[in-house]
């Protein structure tokens, strides 16, 4: 991600990926295709608006220690 003096509204797939824990593109793409983050369309490019990869975050349980 470019340094910015504020956080992008939309990231690339990649930059979405890193933005998510630094999981891979690959695994963004498991979570879009069970319909966990749905990309939106912006010039014919493939983007991901960041207030709903955090509503994704914030809707992952907690972690459970047995």
């Amino acid at each position: 991600m470019a340094n910015l003096s504020y956080p992008p509204a939309l990231l690339n797939k990649e930059e979405a990926a890193a933005y998510l824990a630094k999981i891979s593109p690959r695994t963004l793409d498991k979570l879009q295709a069970q319909g966990h983050i749905i990309p939106h369309a912006l010039g014919g490019r493939r983007v991901y608006k960041r207030t709903e990869l955090d509503k994704f975050a914030e809707s992952l349980p907690e972690w459970e220690t047995k």
